[in-house]
């Protein structure tokens, strides 16, 4: 076959659209409203807050998280306290089509510990971060990653 037909006839095989509308099974697809990245007011407050009183025969400590929002509408502020030490860390939301919806839930097995997430369309809470103290030491561990596609 001369060079010119295979090119022709690969350029059309790239232009065939796709015309089954059923998605993969291990894939969502969202049809939604544009949520704006920025906010118009940040509420200074926190959104979510999570503490626990850890006591022991020396001290009585509180471990609190607590989630802020800032400018970009899709990230949130996380606030971390225990002990002597303050620190921070950025939660960031999928864009679902909805406003965002943050959560804070207590941690199963590590004391103290807490998992900060989101809530997805149908309500149901999305594990993000795994924050805790063990050793001595602050730690946060990512639990899962969310990633929203555009079908177009």
């Amino acid at each position: 076959m001369k060079p010119v037909y295979v090119i022709l006839i690969l350029l059309l095989a790239s232009c065939v659209t796709n015309s089954d509308k059923n998605p993969r099974p291990d894939s969502v697809v969202l049809d939604y409203e544009n949520i704006p990245a920025e906010r118009k007011e940040v509420n200074t407050n926190a959104v979510k807050s999570y503490s626990e009183t850890i006591k022991s025969f020396e001290t009585t400590d509180e471990f609190k998280v607590s989630l802020f929002e800032t400018k970009e509408t899709f990230n949130y502020l996380i606030k971390i306290q225990y002990k002597q030490l303050n620190e921070e860390d950025t939660l960031k939301v999928p864009n679902l089509g909805i406003q965002p919806a943050v959560g804070i839930v207590k941690g199963d097995s590590i004391r103290p510990s807490c998992i900060v997430g989101f809530f997805d369309d149908k309500k149901q809470f999305r594990e993000s971060k795994l924050i805790y103290f063990d050793n001595n030491k602050l730690k946060v561990h990512v639990l899962k990653y969310y990633a929203v596609f555009n079908k177009k």
